[in-house]
């Protein structure tokens, strides 16, 4: 003889059919060896039952399956998408002032972006190391302000750690050939990428590969990173001043040009205000205004016309470096 037992599970039958197997169980466990073998089975049944019950959602919620992924954000095209308030500040008729920043303190880091357009992280005269700089780029990045970083020189090495922390300014001291000036954008942008949805211009030969830069300007970064990271070169040394003509006329993609006020009369054995030093000053304004970039200086000189980008904050009357 054979017991069937229907597969169907309800919360009353279950019921039931719980009642029933305690019962059986209890009284046959040890007398009737096929009651037994009944009762485990219902037992068994029934807790499938109920745990499927269990897993079942309610009617009318959906399930894991049922519900639909989130749409992600379409990717910015090349060329549309502009995350350095520094350009934007520029084209609005703003002067632009920064703090600089010499030691890896975090706090005064953040501290030191309190009112200021974008800050100067010191690599030519400092001992800050890469990883100080990432990380002092992060909390500026996140502090509303934006990292620019003086590289000791225009290798290949120093630029694309500084791109890839995320800084969005890459600063040239003592430029005077036309070699440092195409070296500082062909390290700093990327190439064409894809010919069907190119980088925006100018091209370089910045290589590609994981990066800091992207998880802090988001994932329109990689294509959109020509147009958002400023190259200046710093013009120090008469051999600068005779060459800056050349250098602006033969390299595309630079955006800024300093007359680095302490080294530009150190560097000629004048002062600003000599007659010397005021002439080599106005060949440098008269080219930078006549290509079109954008002029810079220390921040005492924010009275002076044409000066529209600074280093030293607002207030500040000198660069802070030390006057000879």
């Amino acid at each position: 003889m054979s017991t069937q037992i229907p597969l169907v599970c309800s919360s009353q039958r279950a019921s039931d059919a719980r009642l029933r197997g305690n019962w059986f169980s209890h009284r046959h466990a040890f007398t009737n060896p096929l009651a037994t073998a009944a009762a485990i089975l219902t037992t068994t049944l029934v807790l499938a039952c109920s745990a499927a019950q269990a897993q079942q959602p309610a009617q009318g919620q959906p399930t894991a399956a049922t519900k639909a992924a989130p749409k992600a954000e379409p990717v910015p095209a090349p060329g549309t998408q502009t995350f350095n308030t520094v350009i934007t500040k520029l084209k609005a008729g703003k002067q632009i002032f920064c703090n600089t920043i010499v030691e890896p303190d975090l706090e005064a880091a953040k501290k030191a972006c309190e009112g200021q357009d974008y800050i100067w992280i010191e690599m030519q005269h400092s001992t800050l190391t890469w990883r100080e700089t990432q990380n002092l780029i992060e909390v500026i990045a996140a502090a509303g302000c934006i990292p620019f970083v003086r590289v000791p020189s225009a290798n290949v090495g120093d630029i694309q750690k500084a791109t890839d922390a995320g800084a969005l300014g890459i600063i040239i001291p003592m430029v005077s050939t036309v070699e440092e000036a195409r070296n500082a954008v062909m390290f700093a942008k990327f190439p064409v990428g894809n010919r069907e949805s190119p980088n925006t211009k100018p091209w370089g030969h910045r290589s590609s590969g994981n990066n800091r830069a992207t998880a802090i300007w988001g994932r329109g970064y990689p294509t959109n990173a020509n147009n958002n990271i400023m190259i200046m070169i710093q013009i120090e040394n008469p051999a600068g001043v005779g060459m800056l003509d050349t250098i602006l006329d033969e390299v595309d993609g630079i955006d800024i040009v300093m007359v680095a006020s302490n080294d530009f009369g150190i560097q000629a054995g004048d002062r600003d205000g000599s007659a010397s030093y005021n002439a080599r000053e106005k060949l440098v304004r008269e080219s930078v205004l006549a290509h079109g970039k954008v002029l810079a200086g220390p921040s005492s000189w924010q009275t002076r016309s044409s000066y529209t980008l600074f280093q030293g904050r607002k207030t500040a009357t000198d660069t802070g470096y030390e006057k000879r």
